[in-house]
């Protein structure tokens, strides 16, 4: 384990999403190949409807009331009524949209653009459409992360191998974060994070060789080593915060998913998924775990559902191709 004091010490981090014992929910899915966003039934996984958003649709957030979803695209961002189950506005952001997260109200959506003069983090007004900040991040964020106050965002940042820290009201930039636990390889590049449940640690995985955990209180970065070795993306944490899910894979070959304990940082099992996955999410009750097909690399047209009692996999459609983000909700 290699551990390092950071300058910057963080805020608090985003909690999980859902508590055990909550009911079935509804599951949010940017189909990249097809340009749309499903909604799909927990319970059947049967897909309730199909939203054209616009080319290469990225990440996905729902404000707290259920009535919009905030999608980027390839020409920005889209606002989606969820009742009407229309786009009901479209913001030009001069790129390829990427990570998005929304502010507690809803009001305010936070989203990573990736730019040929250089990439911004821009925070829209989801009712208006207007800009209402933004500042330059590092290049290719996959995802914007809120803290549950509601004022800190975290943006892993894939070329740069960084994080941005910034603020949620202003976006002016607290700091700037090194990721480099493998160097700066071109597969050893940040994805996705995890935040633990009580909103100290940050957690990201790097290429099933490191997993990197960021203590925000102590301001305290360790390395911890792994010997998964794949190309991973997505991970999630369970709504305790002692499991870690991390996606692994392999280029074609015979991906996986592997369960770390968040107390040893070491990997518990391994459960043979058969393909390739970008992004994780896991059931309210932690029994099943979702991996979407549309890996960055390839990838597949599927949901692959893990039970994680039994290790069983099952594949479930998605209305469009190339299911990419994933988002769970009550």
């Amino acid at each position: 384990m290699r551990r390092q004091l950071l300058v910057l010490v963080l805020g608090s981090a985003l909690v999980a999403l859902s508590a055990p014992g909550a009911t079935a929910g509804t599951l949010y899915v940017t189909n990249r190949g097809s340009g749309t966003l499903a909604i799909l039934d927990e319970s059947s996984l049967a897909v309730r409807a199909t939203i054209p958003v616009g080319e290469r649709p990225w990440g996905v957030a729902v404000t707290a009331d259920g009535r919009r979803a905030c999608v980027s695209y390839a020409g920005g961002l889209a606002v989606v009524n969820l009742e009407a189950r229309v786009v009901e506005r479209r913001v030009a952001l001069g790129g390829q949209a990427m990570g998005v997260a929304l502010s507690l109200d809803g009001a305010v959506c936070y989203v990573a653009v990736h730019r040929a003069d250089g990439d911004r983090l821009v925070a829209v007004e989801v009712a208006r459409g207007r800009l209402r900040a933004q500042d330059s991040i590092g290049e290719r964020a996959f995802g914007v992360y809120l803290s549950p106050d509601g004022r800190t965002l975290y943006v892993p940042e894939h070329d740069t191998f960084t994080m941005s820290v910034l603020d949620a009201a202003t976006l002016a930039k607290r700091g700037t974060i090194a990721l480099t636990p493998l160097g700066e390889g071109a597969f050893d590049k940040p994805h996705y994070l995890a935040i633990s449940p009580d909103g100290r640690m940050l957690y990201l995985p790097f290429q099933g060789r490191a997993l990197v955990a960021i203590d925000t209180a102590a301001g305290t970065m360790t390395t911890h080593p792994l010997e998964i070795n794949a190309h991973q993306h997505g991970i999630a944490i369970s709504a305790d915060g002692r499991r870690l899910y991390l996606a692994n894979n392999v280029f074609g070959g015979a991906g996986s998913l592997s369960e770390v304990d968040t107390t040893t940082l070491q990997e518990l099992r391994r459960i043979p998924v058969g393909k390739d996955h970008e992004q994780v999410a896991l059931s309210a009750d932690g029994r099943r775990a979702y991996l979407t097909g549309g890996f960055a690399l390839g990838g597949h047209d599927e949901l692959t559902v893990v039970d994680l009692a039994t290790g069983a996999v099952t594949r479930a459609p998605t209305g469009g191709t190339r299911p990419f983000a994933i988002l769970r909700v009550p």
